[in-house]
């Protein structure tokens, strides 16, 4: 037999262990056992579980006019400047004319290490003798105050956000779609 034949002859023996070894048949020929090949026992219900369920992906709502986006995830609220919104990752990506900035509609977006805060908007009479929202952020109850001027944005429509002289409701002007105590 010439070379180039011993040659194929031993890479389809080879091949064939191989496969065999891959599909757990036992042939007789002794094979070396610390060769994982990165299966898993197909007996092993379980781990095949583990396997085929991705973990789910944190999410904690936050309403964005029709929108909602995933706090969890980083995401907070962009108001552009025609009332309409979009999910952004950050205040710089909230951007153009009219643009407001929104990263929290309750006090559960305001947890952090200065204590308890609201989410609260602080708001301008414009010449029509109404009153606007020019920003959104965590300020203490004593910085959220006084109405007109500010407004706490109350989330869950529960009303547990608001003090007792003022109940949860959605804004008509002061930040249209979104809920406030007043």
């Amino acid at each position: 037999m010439s070379g180039r034949r011993v040659a194929f002859a031993l890479s389809c023996v080879g091949a064939a262990a191989a496969c065999a070894n891959i599909l757990g048949i036992d042939d007789g020929i002794p094979r070396d056992a610390s060769v994982d090949v990165g299966m898993q026992d197909a007996s092993d219900g379980d781990a095949d579980a583990a396997v085929d369920a991705p973990p789910e992906a944190p999410f904690s709502p936050f309403a964005c006019g029709t929108l909602t986006c995933n706090f969890a995830l980083g995401e907070t609220c962009c108001e552009k400047g025609d009332a309409t919104f979009d999910c952004v990752d950050g205040s710089a990506a909230c951007k153009g004319a009219g643009s407001l900035y929104i990263p929290c509609d309750g006090p559960e977006q305001c947890v952090g290490d200065a204590g308890a805060k609201e989410c609260c908007t602080t708001d301008v009479l414009t010449d029509a003798g109404t009153y606007v929202a020019t920003s959104v952020s965590c300020l203490t109850a004593a910085q959220c105050t006084p109405i007109p001027t500010h407004y706490v944005l109350c989330g869950g429509d529960s009303g547990a956000d608001c003090s007792d002289a003022t109940m949860c409701e959605i804004s008509v002007t002061t930040l249209p779609g979104f809920l406030i105590c007043k």
